[in-house]
């Protein structure tokens, strides 16, 4: 048995356009993505469909799943580059971000500040202590 490692898949034309639509959706919404059960009425698309395509999206790294949230790739590699920026912008070299810091600069509310900030903490982009994340 033969399996190809990387296999193109043939999406029809309004798949694609709606493949599309989902990625530009998320890259546009940052780090205040849509609610994943909104889209298909959003997109006037069947679940099914819109779920599979946030699948190949998902499987694709083009969007990163965080904690049951679903955010755009790039999004996320700018909010790490803008983290670590912060500690090379102070005079000291050593930075770090609360809560509600995060909220205020991002203009995010804490559902979704909590989950990107434990997201730091896993990529080692930050180290939790106590309240507040220290940025490595």
């Amino acid at each position: 048995e033969l399996t190809l490692f990387e296999r193109k898949l043939d999406l029809s034309p309004e798949d694609q356009a709606t493949s599309e639509w989902l990625e530009r959706r998320f890259r546009e919404a940052a780090l205040g993505p849509p609610d994943v059960a909104l889209l298909a009425a959003e997109a006037h698309r069947p679940a099914a469909v819109v779920e599979k395509l946030l699948q190949l999206l998902l499987k694709s790294r083009q969007l990163v799943r965080v904690d049951g949230l679903v955010f755009h790739g790039e999004a996320l590699v700018a909010l790490k580059a803008e983290i670590r920026a912060r500690k090379s912008a102070s005079p000291d070299g050593r930075a770090s971000v609360d809560v509600k810091t995060f909220k205020d600069t991002y203009r995010v509310s804490r559902k979704y500040a909590i989950p990107l900030l434990e997201y730091l903490d896993r990529e080692r982009v930050t180290r939790r202590m106590g309240d507040v994340r220290i940025v490595l």
